[in-house]
């Protein structure tokens, strides 16, 4: 795997990952209270959507990559 596709996909996974930590209200846990259900805007869901599917594209370059290292 070269050094650009790997940073490409640590980059993807680090924003999938605060995508999801935002999306959750980044709060610990049961001792935080009850958790409501928030309701994500189009606009949330549309930038997740890209997120994921930019994290996806990375991936699969980065396995292709190492694939054709062998």
């Amino acid at each position: 795997m070269t050094t650009r596709s790997r940073s490409a996909a640590v980059a993807a996974t680090v924003l999938l990952c605060a995508a999801l930590a935002t999306g959750c209200g980044g709060k610990g846990g049961a001792a935080d209270g009850p958790a409501g259900t928030p309701t994500p805007s189009g606009s949330q869901l549309s930038h997740l959507d890209k997120v994921v599917g930019d994290a996806e594209s990375a991936a699969n370059a980065a396995e292709s990559d190492a694939a054709s290292d062998n």
